[in-house]
């Protein structure tokens, strides 16, 4: 009994340890970017952002928008030079920067270097309307320089792993497909099908899935098609042809019990005849009758 009562005043403590261990674990992983941060009014030209390239009538749109509408609060990393790096919404900052606009609100952070280009990413795939292509090259950056697992990138900006997955997945297509999914020639979804077909063949899929207009559904089934050996597609088609011979032969011997008389099938389940054979007076009284049910039914 002292013994059980020793092991018993021991579990809790293994079950503490380990559990402090895996906290200190998420902990780690949750502070991989820092995102505490003070709010506060920032002078327009103390803000130092990337230069990106602008449609002037789509920036004096913007300007009308956010002049009606309200500026955004933007996200900026304060540097040592007294200066703000903008993390995120170039566009609508320069649009902002258009308008006259001496000072604008923002979220002042104080990441390292490298923390602010994790953040300034992330804030992109959250907040901008991207491509997919343009996701899979942020996210592909966001693993190759920066070390995060797809776990991490999907964390950061909230979706699932798969959703990172998939996305990663249209970096490993052919040249040409990428470049139809960067024109908008062909979705992501379409060319998330080709993934297992031959880099070599991939195109001529993709350029014949445009021409005939196919749904991603239609695209799953051509390269299932092309991917299954032909033996094996024989095999289906002749399994399928049994089953629905089955089912025809099925459907005779119940007309013949229900008739209680010969009936004869000629054709497929598309098309044919059915011979209904009657050698007395009495088995057309017995298909009248049945006919008379099948009319009344009908009526109701």
């Amino acid at each position: 009994m002292d013994t059980l009562c020793l092991f018993m005043q021991k579990i809790p403590t293994v079950y503490g340890v380990r559990g402090r261990t895996m906290a200190k674990k998420q902990t780690k992983r949750r502070k991989l970017v820092n995102t505490e941060y003070e709010e506060r009014d920032i002078l327009v030209h103390k803000i130092v952002y990337k230069d990106v390239k602008v449609d002037e009538k789509e920036m004096q749109s913007r300007a009308a928008y956010l002049l009606l509408d309200g500026a955004p609060i933007f996200a900026v990393n304060f540097m040592q030079d007294g200066r703000y790096k903008l993390l995120a919404g170039e566009k609508d900052f320069i649009a902002v920067k258009g308008t006259g606009a001496t000072h604008v609100r923002a979220r002042v952070y104080q990441f390292s270097e490298k923390r602010a280009d994790i953040f300034r990413i992330t804030e992109k795939l959250k907040t901008e309307n991207l491509g997919a292509m343009d996701k899979a090259y942020l996210m592909k950056e966001l693993i190759d320089d920066y070390s995060l697992t797809q776990d991490d990138v999907a964390a950061f900006i909230g979706v699932s792993r798969p959703a990172v997955a998939n996305t990663l997945r249209l970096l490993t297509l052919a040249p040409e497909v990428v470049g139809m999914v960067e024109s908008g020639e062909l979705s992501a979804g379409h060319a998330r099908t080709l993934v297992k077909v031959p880099k070599d063949k991939q195109y001529a899929f993709a350029s014949e899935s445009v021409r005939r207009n196919y749904s991603v559904r239609e695209m799953e089934r051509a390269v299932k098609a092309f991917l299954t050996p032909p033996e094996v597609l024989a095999a289906q088609k002749e399994s399928i042809k049994a089953a629905k011979n089955e089912e025809l032969r099925a459907f005779v011997e119940r007309m013949r019990t229900v008739l209680r008389t010969k009936v004869s099938l000629i054709g497929n389940d598309k098309k044919g005849r059915i011979y209904i054979d009657y050698y007395s007076a009495e088995d057309l009284y017995r298909i009248e009758e049945f006919l008379d049910v099948a009319e009344r039914f009908g009526e109701e």
